[in-house]
């Protein structure tokens, strides 16, 4: 029983946990191997929602309802002069606690002595969720950034700042793949005039409407890259020659059919396009670029609106 428990011999123990600020208590094990709360300070049963008279069997304690049987498991498996944590949280006046429930066991006069202290780390959980949120919002920020910095804010489209890093990728699995790259690299026709004509706005609002197009018309594994000003290039994976002509002039009929209107009156606006393959027309980004670009000026050479392959 919990009266064995030989307080005359332990007393400065008993009263160095009285004084602790922390909550404490000491479990005993007695003869029958139930645990008997044997002592505990003030703090402790400030947390206790009824008073209780002790030695007072641990099942009497009501606090979580798990914490005993967690106890019992913890305690169960400590070796003298060892020690172990639990957390547990305790409801006090709408408020939940969060606490660190350190044990160690101790032998007394063939006596086993738990002696435990409570650590409050509601504050502590508490800044480390801010923490984390602060640490979320840095990752999402960073990553608007990165966007931010591969992206064309017109179109929305991948910049050219981000095409060679890009290109290096998927030329790297075309090799190992041992599977065709294609490059569309499309022109708008006449951008000059039109820019000239109805104003910058104007010629804005036909890039961003040509963009759409392309995201409308292509495939889920094309990458649209806005190459600069009015140029923009498609990055085909496992796409043949002839398969990217075909693409290609499908987006050429599909912007040359679309309806654009600038004050009050509609315009017609064609592409150019120039077709390049991997490894046909070149092994690098540079000699694809090149060769994309090449096939583009001889459409426009040939009277634009037109696709040309090499």
């Amino acid at each position: 029983m919990a009266s064995t428990f030989q307080f005359s011999q332990q007393q400065w123990l008993v009263s160095f946990f009285q004084h602790l600020s922390n909550p404490a208590f000491i479990l005993l094990d007695d003869s029958a191997h139930q645990l008997q709360l044997v002592s505990a300070n003030p703090a402790f049963l400030q947390l206790l929602p009824e008073p209780v008279s002790l030695p007072a069997s641990l099942a009497d304690i009501r606090l979580p309802s798990d914490w005993a049987d967690d106890l019992k498991k913890q305690l169960s498996e400590l070796a003298e002069g060892c020690s172990c944590t639990l957390q547990l949280k305790i409801r006090q006046h709408e408020l939940e606690r969060c606490f660190v429930l350190s044990l160690q066991l101790s032998i007394i006069e063939q006596q086993r002595l738990y002696f435990a202290l409570l650590t409050d780390i509601t504050q502590w959980q508490q800044q480390c969720r801010q923490l984390q949120q602060k640490l979320s919002d840095i990752e999402r920020l960073k990553n608007r950034i990165r966007e931010q910095a591969i992206r064309d804010p017109l179109t929305n489209l991948f910049n050219r700042r981000f095409l060679n890093e890009f290109m290096e990728r998927e030329l790297a699995l075309a090799r190992r793949n041992q599977k065709p790259l294609s490059l569309v690299m499309l022109d708008l026709d006449h951008f000059k005039q039109l820019n000239d004509q109805f104003g910058h706005q104007t010629g804005d609002q036909i890039i961003e409407l040509v963009a759409r197009h392309l995201l409308r018309q292509s495939r889920r594994s094309d990458i649209l890259f806005r190459y600069g000003g009015e140029e923009f290039l498609i990055l085909l994976p496992n796409t043949t020659e002839v398969q990217a002509g075909h693409l290609a002039e499908s987006w050429r009929a599909q912007i040359e059919q679309s309806q654009i209107f600038a004050a009050e009156q509609p315009l017609t606006v064609t592409i150019s396009a120039g077709v390049a393959c991997y490894p046909e027309h070149g092994t690098t980004a540079f000699n694809l670029i090149q060769a994309a670009d090449q096939a583009l000026y001889q459409a426009k050479a040939a009277g634009r609106n037109r696709v040309i392959t090499l």
